[in-house]
C-alpha cells in the first residue's frame, strides 16, 4: 500500500498519455525470400549463398517448409529415400528435414540434429535431394522440389 505524503513547497505535476499512431504503411509487404527448385538443380553453394545474402549467414534464421506434394502424415512422405531399412539413416534424416526437430523448423536447428546422423551442414545431401527431387539426375522425380528454404520473418 502507499502512503502520499502532502509536502508544502511540491508542484502538483499533471500526466497524460500521449498517443503514439501507428506507423503508416503502404499496403505493400515484402516479398518473402525464398530458395525452391524452379527448373534448375539447386547446389550446395546456392544454399549456402542464399542464407549469406538473405538471412545474415545464420542459418537459424531460414525456415525448411515442406511442399503440398509432401504427405508428411505417411510412412513413406516423399517417393525417394524410404526404400531401405525402415527408420535407416536416410529416412531418419529426410524425417528431421521435413518435420523439423520439435516444433523447430529452422535450417540450423535440423542441420544441427542431423549432424551425427551423418548429414554434413556444409553438404546436407538429404537436404539437397529434397530440394531437387531425389539423390540423382536419374530420378524420375529429379528436379521436382518437396521442400523449399524460406526467410524467417524478424520480429521488430
Amino acid at each position: 500500500m502507499v502512503k502520499s505524503v502532502k509536502v508544502a513547497s511540491a508542484k502538483v505535476v499533471s500526466t497524460t498519455k500521449v498517443k503514439v499512431p501507428a506507423p503508416v504503411t503502404t499496403g505493400k509487404t515484402q516479398p518473402v525470400k525464398e530458395l525452391v527448385c524452379k527448373g534448375k538443380e539447386i547446389e550446395y553453394d546456392d544454399i549456402h549463398a542464399f542464407v549469406r545474402a538473405n538471412a545474415g549467414g545464420n542459418p537459424a534464421n531460414v525456415l525448411v517448409e515442406p511442399l503440398p506434394n509432401v504427405d508428411i502424415k505417411s510412412d513413406k512422405p516423399v517417393p525417394f529415400g524410404y526404400r531401405g531399412v525402415k527408420g535407416g539413416v536416410r529416412a531418419s534424416i529426410q524425417n528431421v528435414i521435413l518435420n523439423g526437430v520439435k516444433g523447430n523448423r529452422t535450417l540450423k536447428a535440423i542441420l544441427e540434429t542431423c549432424k551425427p546422423m551423418p548429414q554434413s551442414v556444409k553438404s546436407p545431401i538429404c537436404l539437397k535431394a529434397l530440394m531437387n527431387g531425389g539423390y540423382s539426375r536419374s530420378s524420375q522425380y529429379w528436379l521436382t522440389p518437396y521442400v523449399k528454404l524460406v526467410v524467417k520473418p524478424q520480429s521488430k
